[in-house]
C-alpha cells in the first residue's frame, strides 16, 4: 500500500492552482491539505502540519516564493518544495542552482507525474537543508546593486525598489519604507541592469517592480502597483501593454 503524501498548493492565481489540485486528484495516495495564494496563508498552515511537499509559485504579488522558502528555512520545516513557475529565466536558473525540483506552467501531467515519482524515490535522501542553503545565497548574491549619487554610491536590495522614476539626468527610487533616493544615473543607463531582475519599463519617465503590479487597464492605458502602503497609476502604451501580457512573471 502507497504511503500517502500530504501536500499543500500555493500559487496567487486560482485558475493555476485549481489546476494543480485537479491534476493531484488522479493520485489515490496524495492529499492536498491546503490551497493558497498568500504566502504568509501558507506559511500558517506550514507551521501548523507541515505536509510533505509544497507546490510553489515562484512569482506572487507582495511576497514571492522565495520569501517563503527562507522563512522555512528559518523555521527549520523540512517539507520539501516542488517550484511552479512561469517561463523565467533567472529564477529558473537559482532553482537548478540549488537541486530543487519545479514545474513549467501550464503544467504538464507527464512532468507533475515524473516529480511526484522522484520524491517518492529520493525523499529519504534528500538533504532540504543545504538545497535551501544554496538558493538563498544564490538569491542574495543577485538581490542588490549599486546605485550612484550626488555623494557616491549605495547598495539597495532590489525587492525594496518599488518603482523608479525619471528625473532630469537622474532618477528617483521610491522603496517599500517610502523613502526616496536620488541616483545620478537615468532609467536608460540602469534599465538593462533591471530588466531581468522583475522590473518593467512602462514608459519613458517609470520603471516598476513588477511583483507589486495588481492590474493593467487596457482602456484608459494605466497600470496600477500596490504594495499595501503605496497605491500608484502610471501611464503605459499599448505596445508595452502586449509585452507585458506575452511575458511570464
Amino acid at each position: 500500500m502507497e504511503e500517502n503524501i500530504k501536500v499543500i498548493v500555493v500559487d496567487d492565481e486560482p485558475e493555476s492552482r485549481e489546476l494543480l489540485v485537479t491534476l493531484l486528484e488522479d493520485y489515490t495516495n496524495i492529499i492536498v491539505s491546503a490551497q493558497t495564494g498568500s504566502v504568509d496563508e501558507a506559511l500558517g498552515f506550514i507551521a501548523i502540519e507541515p505536509p510533505d511537499i509544497v507546490f510553489l509559485d515562484i512569482h506572487m504579488p507582495k511576497k514571492t516564493g522565495f520569501d517563503l522558502v527562507i522563512a522555512l528555512r528559518n523555521l527549520n520545516i523540512k517539507s520539501q518544495i516542488i517550484f511552479v513557475t512561469a517561463y523565467d529565466q533567472y529564477a529558473i536558473q537559482a532553482v537548478k542552482h540549488a537541486a530543487f525540483d519545479y514545474l513549467l506552467k501550464p503544467i504538464n501531467e507527464e512532468e507533475l507525474k515524473n516529480a511526484i515519482t522522484r520524491f517518492q524515490t529520493e525523499r529519504t535522501k534528500t538533504n532540504l537543508s543545504d538545497k535551501i542553503e544554496v538558493l538563498f545565497n544564490t538569491i542574495n548574491g543577485c538581490s542588490r546593486l549599486r546605485f550612484y549619487t550626488r555623494s557616491g554610491f549605495i547598495f539597495i536590495n532590489l525587492h525594496e525598489i518599488v518603482y523608479l522614476e525619471a528625473d532630469g539626468n537622474y532618477s528617483t527610487i521610491v522603496l517599500l519604507n517610502n523613502k526616496n533616493v536620488t541616483i545620478t544615473q537615468s532609467l536608460g543607463q540602469i534599465e538593462d541592469e533591471l530588466s531581468t531582475k522583475d522590473f518593467f519599463r512602462v514608459n519613458r519617465s517609470a520603471i516598476i517592480n513588477l511583483k507589486f503590479l495588481s492590474r493593467v487597464n487596457r482602456r484608459s492605458k494605466m497600470c496600477h502597483i500596490s504594495t499595501g502602503e503605496i497605491d500608484l497609476e502610471f501611464s503605459i502604451t499599448l505596445e508595452q501593454i502586449k509585452i507585458l501580457e506575452s511575458m511570464s512573471y
